[in-house]
């Protein structure tokens, strides 16, 4: 019992206040410097709850200037600039007498209610990254006009992508437009987003808050009890159990008031029992214990805000509780005094922290969520501007498919205008997903939907669950079965289900060529491809012929219809192995801008650079997709932008640049799309077999082929097949590399598509000579020859050199005879020859082991002087690829002859340089993962990934990660992430 209590004093509970910013001193300071001394951009980054809106709102408080305050909402689909819109709202109440000029009319739409304050709406752009691009300079010139000094964006890691692209904008002319200064999350970034590339900028300054420690805590803690002292041991006590963070020691420290388990003893506030009180396991039980003993109007209030999201009018909010003015201004000053409420300076009320409004918010019942949310959304519909995204959302809960629908189509309309195609498929796929539309109106927003945009195969898969049944009900007609079916084909081709495809749309073609030419031809086109199916190559062209027939038989097919048309007989020619693919290749139109258009051309270009990369026309390939990665980028072409990074990262594998793939690959690892996740890991399975490290390796390529659109030999290079036969003969299992490209193998002798066949020919040439099948080795050998003999495709003619090579090293009588030195001599000719056509494409590596077999040839034949210095000249540029585990076996084969290279490649000393793990975990911590992020893309443990930072921390003298980071990139050790072809990103 406590002293005051033993003297029949009753203990005095605290008069609770909001807690002052505490510890901040130094953090203030410098976000003070850096907006005088670097006028660009301020990064404050960190938890939540760690207390980066509190800081912004102590530095707007004592910068005292013109600032615009965009706060980024928690909304599922963040509403195209939202934030800055809703920010520019609450500055200007009028712009009437700003000097804007016409640009400004495109300003409209988003300002509806300033229709007749702005100059005319001017002419619609065709292009729509154009249009996109007008309306963020109108936008600049309006916040220019304002004099706005300092923009400042909160929980940026919830924006949309429009939002950021005008922050880039803006930091690009830093010069003449405001300071910006913006707060995010890095664990809540999506894959690929544009934020990354922002925050990685050069001359950009980076601030991350610290957790509190004891004397912080204290000091916080005292704060909120009129300034008297805590003692050691409580202060203590919450910073251990809160990590420090801020926001989590205010709650428990307001749950402990509310128990009245807070006590004033000799002059220090303590707890009553250190022993057997527990503060709460989550912030959510210390918010729901205090929202308990608060009064009905004061509850009936916060489930509203909670609903309603981010901060709002006290009379929209009384709307939505259902309750009157009087009560609601109530019950809102009793959550403001108990702390869970703040308001702004424009009388707008909102939860102080995000978590405390989502604790609020899955407390509530279903029931009274969807009445919560029905209240709201009508009240929205009162104002005098209707965010139609956000009525979307409250009649989604709401369960009123019609409002739903109506607001979510207009919200999709205005995301496609503003250049924002993700948002759109994001809302439209609620709609199809969530069953607010039925029968024939499911095909008509499909037809609608921005598949490009999709956010990887999830969603799609997703859209042909509910085509499938839509297709199989009873209530359409026939044209509206027709169309649900070629849909739902389309959408299986998009997502890699092509033998299922292929009968649906052979099932939807005669009904589309009666009613839908157009629809029929893209049908046929899609048939036409040789993906997927064992059908001969015969089959396909048949299709593509057709389909030529009917383009010719056209009244008049659009710009954009014929242009897909060619583009798509160009690529399917060359997949198909037909040299008449060039020749339309380089007859393609060159015009034609119009939005579709782009799209085709973008669409194209990568699948003729794939195509290329078939061939081995690694020139061509990565002309058509840099023009491909061009468009995307420019036009937002999401998912097209980030496929066409995927097969750039494997074109440098194969070309010898490895240190982009390394790059892309470690953060492709983490995206949501699976076709990006299984490439990474397919390119990662063949650099850590090239490091030697070949049970990882196996391990990388068996997750590609678990995880990813099953890839087979019309990918070529990227068939995993082809990379598990390899590693099965390097650890000399012929037979289990045979298993492994059997289905390859019968698949190109059933199309008849031999092309297909260049990587994997000499691979079972080499599986078949290694288990004594001397005779089928020849065989396949000759059926490979036969069928590429004419082709101007290198990879090719370089796969028949080697397997030349091979058969020759066992000699030319294949009955058994010896092999003799002047076999051995000829064979190493011929991997000489193989290794100067595969040093053509360019594949240097290949080109290196074949040099590499040659020596051998060349050593057991005697001649080892020769043999010698080709494999000094080998090791030495495995080096400089990286291909350290074949270096080290070149080194063995060396220190045989008693010839020495130098130390074992493995496990160098690095000194004061870092290791290459240690590089790979500097470059993803500058990307602002976390230690587990970092640990599961690396496939590390957390403590190892905390070794490596250590290390690098103290090679760099580094304080503190951020300070490793600044460092690493100052000093070149790592390549700001804005400089590398990103992943998805995605998403949200």
């Amino acid at each position: 019992m406590s002293t005051a209590e033993s003297a029949g004093v009753p203990a005095r509970r605290p008069d609770l206040a909001v807690p002052r910013m505490v510890g901040r001193d130094r953090d203030l300071s410098l976000l003070d410097r850096a907006l005088d001394e670097r006028p660009g951009l301020v990064v404050v980054a960190g938890e939540a709850g760690i207390g980066k809106t509190r800081l912004l709102q102590e530095l707007l408080r004592r910068r005292g200037e013109t600032a615009l305050v965009a706060v980024c909402p928690p909304f599922r689909e963040p509403y195209t600039l939202g934030p800055i819109v809703d920010a520019v709202r609450g500055l200007a109440g009028r712009v009437a007498g700003l000097p804007l000029t016409g640009l400004a009319g495109a300003l409209r739409p988003v300002f509806p209610e300033w229709a007749d304050q702005l100059p005319p709406a001017p002419d619609p752009l065709p292009d729509a990254a154009a249009a996109r691009h007008r309306l963020l300079h109108a936008l600049v010139e309006l916040i220019d006009a304002l004099g706005v000094g300092l923009l400042v964006v909160e929980d940026a890691h919830w924006s949309d992508e429009t939002t950021l692209e005008l922050l880039l904008f803006l930091r690009a002319r830093w010069e003449r437009g405001p300071r910006l200064v913006l707060s995010y999350r890095p664990e809540d970034v999506r894959p690929g987003s544009l934020l990354r590339r922002l925050v990685a900028q050069a001359g950009v300054t980076r601030l991350e808050p610290r957790p509190l420690d004891t004397a912080g805590t204290a000091d916080l803690v005292s704060s909120m009890l009129g300034g008297e002292p805590v003692s050691v041991e409580f202060a203590e006590f919450l910073r251990a159990h809160t990590d420090g963070l801020p926001l989590a020691v205010e709650e428990s420290v307001r749950l402990l008031y509310d128990r009245a388990d807070l006590v004033c003893e000799d002059g220090a506030w303590l707890r009553r029992d250190v022993a057997e009180l527990d503060v709460p396991p989550s912030i959510r039980d210390a918010v729901l214990e205090r929202t308990s003993r608060l009064g009905p109007a004061a509850g009936a209030m916060l489930a509203a805000l909670a609903v309603l999201e981010g901060q709002r009018a006290p009379a929209l909010v009384a709307e939505a509780a259902g309750v009157s003015l009087h009560e609601a201004e109530s019950g809102l000053v009793e959550a403001l005094v108990g702390g869970l409420l703040h308001e702004d300076r424009g009388g707008r009320v909102g939860f102080r922290h995000v978590l405390a409004a989502r604790s609020v918010y899955h407390a509530l019942g279903a029931m009274e969520r969807s009445r919560l949310h029905r209240r709201a959304g009508e009240a929205l519909e009162r104002e005098p501007v209707r965010a139609v995204a956000e009525l979307a959302r409250h009649f989604r809960e709401a369960g009123d498919p019609d409002r739903w629908s109506a607001y979510a189509e207009q919200a999709a309309d205005h995301a496609i205008s503003s250049g924002d195609p993700r948002t759109a498929f994001g809302l439209l796929l609620d709609l199809l997903v969530g069953g607010a539309v039925r029968g024939a109106a499911v095909s008509r927003l499909v037809r609608r939907m921005p598949l490009y945009a999709a956010p990887g195969d999830g969603p799609l898969r997703e859209l042909v669950t509910v085509l499938r049944e839509t297709a199989a009900g009873g209530e359409l007609t026939r044209e509206e079965r027709t169309e649900a079916t070629w849909q739902l084909a389309r959408l299986m081709f998009h997502v890699g289900d092509m033998e299922a495809a292929s009968v649906e749309m052979e099932q939807a073609v005669p009904e589309l060529v009666r009613d839908r030419p157009v629809a029929a031809v893209h049908a046929m086109m899609m048939l036409a491809r040789p993906l997927g199916t064992a059908r001969p190559a015969a089959h396909h062209r048949a299709w593509l012929e057709q389909a030529g027939r009917l383009v010719e038989a056209w009244p008049g097919p659009s710009p954009e219809e014929r242009l897909s048309f060619l583009m798509d007989r160009a690529a399917t020619l060359l997949v198909l192995g037909d040299p008449a693919g060039w020749a339309a290749a380089c007859d393609l139109p060159a015009e034609g801008e119009t939005p579709g258009e782009v799209l085709q051309r973008a669409r194209g270009f990568a699948n003729l650079g794939e195509a290329a990369m078939l061939w081995g026309r690694y020139g061509d390939a990565r002309r058509w997709l840099n023009a491909t990665a061009a468009l995307a980028e420019r036009h937002q072409h999401l998912r097209l932008r980030d496929l066409v990074g995927a097969s750039l990262a494997h074109l440098d594998w194969l070309t010898g640049g490895w240190t982009g793939p390394m790059e892309w690959g470690a953060l492709a690892l983490d995206a949501e799309e699976p076709v990006l996740r299984a490439d990474a890991l397919l390119l990662a399975g063949l650099l850590a077999a090239a490091r030697g490290d070949h049970p990882q390796a196996q391990e990388r390529v068996r997750a590609a082929i678990a995880v990813g659109r099953p890839r087979g030999p019309a990918d070529g290079s990227r068939d995993p097949s082809a990379v598990l036969a390899r590693l099965a003969i390097a650890a000399g299992r012929p037979g289990e590399a045979l298993a492994a490209t059997d289905a390859a193998w019968r698949l190109v002798e059933a199309k008849g598509l031999w092309l297909w066949a260049a990587e994997i020919t000499p691979l079972r040439v080499r599986a078949l000579l290694e288990d004594g099948r001397a005779e089928e080795a020849a065989r396949t050998a000759e059926a490979f020859t036969a069928g590429t003999r004419g082709l101007d495709a290198p990879v090719a003619a370089a796969a028949r050199r080697l397997t030349a090579a091979l058969l020759a090293r066992v000699g030319a009588d294949l009955t058994g005879g010896e092999v003799t030195a002047g076999d051995l001599i000829a064979a190493a000719g011929l991997f000489e020859e193989a290794g100067a056509a595969w040093a053509a494409l360019p594949r240097p590596y290949d080109a290196l082991l074949a040099r590499e077999e040659a020596a051998g040839c060349r050593l057991a034949a005697g001649e080892r002087d020769r043999a010698v210095d080709m494999l000094r000249e080998v090791f030495g540029e495995l080096i400089a690829l990286g291909a350290t585990g074949d270096a080290d076996r070149v080194r063995r084969a060396l220190a045989d002859e008693g010839v020495r290279v130098g130390a074992r490649v493995g496990r160098p000393g690095y000194g004061d340089r870092f290791s290459p793990r240690e590089l790979e975990v500097v470059r993803l911590l500058v990307e602002g993962r976390t230690s587990a992020q970092i640990a599961r893309v690396l496939g590390l443990s957390p403590r190892t990934v905390e070794k490596h930072v250590h290390s690098a921390m103290r090679k760099r003298e580094a304080p503190s990660r951020t300070a490793l980071a600044v460092a690493a990139v100052e000093s070149g050790d790592v390549p700001p992430p804005g400089n590398v072809p990103r992943p998805p990103m995605t998403t949200g």
